[in-house]
């Protein structure tokens, strides 16, 4: 794998997902049949016992602002929750694994950490996908190996997925570039929450397309090597960019930090905007900010369904403002040294 002093990379490199897909033997890939459903739901739970404490959930059980916030947090994706009737997930205690089960597959699993952490993060999850296998005859074919709802996911059923922040590289205009040259590498940039999804608050997720014919192995060095070369991409034009701008840059860091700590009222579009300048500043050293980490997690704790589900109801869009700015101000006032 690359070595590199990943905090050059400090803000730039967000998270590391890796997701397995893996499908039961002798029940069709799409789950049709309650009775069905609730078998590998079981099965499934069983086979995880002895893994991790998980909490099991079943999908139609959960309200609509739970399913919303779980999707928030990236536990759980649209399909499964379009698949309310049969899917259900568990999810280990501090939430970095979640194993959705009747989503596209019967089996997706999902292991999240911070930073690069690819290789680490596909061994938390090999231990979970072991168990599985032990406990379930999981569908696989000698040529064409692990067998998937989707063509695109044969073979390894794995993506390795790294979120990242990319502002220079946004607003330069060569993300596009960028995105053009990455698919000539089997790779895909796509938003914040994958296919379909908008880069918010210049987020981008990097990922393998390729999952037949080749391994694991060569999938994370691969991701990992595209994901290196993107971060001092983006270094090289934040210079070009920031630095060589260095007033104008703090001077809309700091605004925006003084409109995040002193809102009354606070949208989230809003509050992607200013926050990413805020980041910005903090990774330049414009803003006395130790733990740009926390700021990630603000912006997914500040969003609409999690302060829902945080104060236990439905919030008007008024109050969910009122209550984003007064989270928001006290964050970051903090976190700030």
């Amino acid at each position: 794998m690359v070595t590199t002093n990943l905090d050059l990379y400090l803000g730039n490199i967000v998270t590391t997902r890796i997701r397995l897909a893996r499908n039961i033997s002798g029940y069709p890939f799409h789950i049709s049949d309650y009775s069905h459903a609730r078998e590998i739901v079981k099965k499934v739970n069983r086979a995880l016992v002895r893994t991790d404490t998980f909490n099991l959930f079943y999908v139609e059980n959960l309200s609509d602002i739970k399913l919303e916030s779980m999707k928030e947090k990236h536990l759980i994706s649209q399909n499964l929750i379009d698949n309310r009737d049969f899917g259900a997930v568990l999810i280990n205690q501090d939430q970095s694994i979640s194993v959705m089960v009747n989503e596209e597959d019967h089996i997706r699993e999902q292991c999240f950490m911070r930073g690069l952490r690819l290789t680490e993060a596909y061994k938390r999850l090999c231990k979970i996908d072991d168990d599985i296998a032990k406990n379930l005859d999981i569908a696989f074919d000698d040529k064409y190996g692990y067998l998937t709802a989707c063509p695109t996911n044969l073979g390894t059923g794995m993506r390795a997925s790294v979120l990242m922040f990319l502002p220079a590289l946004t607003e330069s205009g060569k993300i596009g570039a960028l995105i053009q040259e990455t698919r000539k590498l089997g790779l895909t940039v796509r938003g914040i929450y994958g296919e379909g999804s908008d880069a918010e608050g210049f987020m981008y997720q990097i990922s393998n397309e390729i999952t037949l014919g080749i391994s694991e192995e060569e999938i994370l060095s691969q991701v990992e090597q595209t994901v290196l070369q993107i971060c001092r991409a983006e270094r090289d034009e934040m210079q070009r960019l920031y630095v060589r701008n260095e007033l104008s840059v703090m001077d809309k860091a700091h605004k925006s930090y003084g409109v995040l700590t002193n809102a009354i009222v606070l949208s989230y579009s809003e509050f992607l905007t200013h926050i990413s300048r805020v980041k910005l500043g903090a990774m330049l050293g414009m803003i006395e900010i130790s733990n740009i980490a926390e700021i990630d997690d603000l912006i997914i704790k500040v969003r609409p369904a999690s302060l829902c589900e945080a104060h236990g109801k439905k919030l008007s869009n008024q109050n969910r403002d009122l209550f984003r700015a007064e989270i928001v101000g006290t964050a970051l006032s903090k976190i700030k040294e």
